[in-house]
């Protein structure tokens, strides 16, 4: 089973691969510049929002990691 942190690293994954190929690829003519341009656009908004999605978890999942272990351990 997957959690959100892994999920949020795997989309980030996915769309990094994506604007990587996007990066790679050259548009054709002045028609197909401008979708590309867009479509680039896109992918990096969609990276940066990946990214952020994954920082915030991973810094909820800290926080919540500090509290896990029960406090009995240490009153005896």
């Amino acid at each position: 089973m997957y959690s959100d942190l892994d999920r949020a690293r795997q989309g980030f994954n996915r769309t990094s691969e994506i604007l990587a190929e996007l990066e790679r690829v050259s548009p054709d003519g002045p028609e197909d510049a401008v979708r590309h341009n867009a479509l680039l656009h896109i992918a990096r908004l969609r990276a940066y929002i990946a990214l952020g999605r994954v920082a915030e978890l991973e810094r909820s999942t800290h926080a919540h990691r500090a509290c896990e272990g029960p406090p009995t351990n240490r009153l005896f």
